[in-house]
């Protein structure tokens, strides 16, 4: 194990969210969770609650001509699976956004997108993912926010690395730190209590093949790809790949998903808007 992930470990004060916002989101995952329950505990963080509203009335969540005024009926009508997205979104982007150093701007224009196009695959592949794709495509890349918190300078040192040599982040991480953003971002998720399927995701989204949650972490592996060929990316993340020879696309495959169906160019097309839809997206969760 390196130094430096040893180093984090020892860390008391690493990032955190918010206790109501940690609170939400695993009632939200709970079985048979009441919608009075879960509204409950989101009023108590009024902040929390006034922006989930505005979220509900947003263009990009809004459904019908009648504003949403309560968080019952924001629930009720946008059911629990995007009710997890907004609070992930407005809770995670919040506590994060007004830190500086790192490429926060590209680091956040990322994740959203990948949250973005792994909701839109689920879609098309029919696969059932009760949300948990848009929250593992926002917090697949968590373990940078905390290399960039803990050993900037060696983090940067691997961003310049990824850069010159224009090779994967995580590679240049390796040989620099000794660890990757997928370690440490795994080692956060723990540290916040966060599902199983979250931390796996996090931990295995660079090697889907490994991870627990095969489908999933394959779907998160694929909608990181193909937000990095929108340059929605950082570092030296823009290598050109073929999908279906993705560890992802394949493991996809064997789990009979229907790859061979989709159009890729009607994809392509699809994302052509996909930096607007991000910036829509993140104006929304920010104001």
């Amino acid at each position: 194990m390196s130094d430096i992930l040893e180093k984090i470990k020892k860390i008391d004060d690493l990032p955190t969210l918010p206790a109501v916002a940690m609170e939400a989101l695993s009632l939200a995952h709970a079985p048979n969770v009441s919608i009075a329950k879960l509204s409950e505990v989101i009023h108590k963080d009024p902040p929390l609650a006034t922006k989930m509203l505005k979220m509900a009335n947003s263009s990009f969540y809004k459904r019908g001509d009648k504003p949403v005024e309560t968080i019952q009926r924001a629930i009720t009508i946008l059911g629990l699976s995007e009710i997890i997205n907004i609070t992930s979104s407005v809770t995670v982007l919040s506590t994060f956004t007004s830190k500086k150093g790192f490429i926060w701007e590209s680091f956040w224009d990322h994740c959203v997108a990948t949250a973005i196009v792994a909701r839109t695959m689920a879609r098309k592949i029919r696969m059932e993912t009760q949300g948990r794709e848009f929250v593992g495509g926002l917090l697949h890349d968590i373990g940078k926010i905390v290399l960039d918190y803990t050993v900037r300078d060696e983090f940067n040192k691997a961003l310049d690395l990824s850069i010159t040599r224009d090779c994967p982040l995580y590679e240049a991480e390796q040989e620099i730190l000794g660890t990757s953003h997928m370690e440490v971002g795994a080692l956060l998720a723990q540290r916040w209590n966060l599902p199983d399927y979250l931390s796996d995701i996090i931990r295995w989204h660079h090697a889907p093949e490994k991870s627990q949650f095969k489908p999933m972490t394959a779907l998160i592996s694929i909608a990181d790809l193909l937000a990095k060929a929108k340059q929605l990316s950082y570092g030296g993340d823009t290598l050109s790949f073929v999908l279906a020879d993705q560890a992802g696309w394949q493991v996809l495959l064997e789990h009979r998903y229907p790859m061979d169906e989709l159009d890729l160019e009607r994809i392509t097309f699809e994302m052509d808007s996909l930096a607007d839809t991000v910036r829509d997206y993140i104006k929304s969760v920010s104001e």
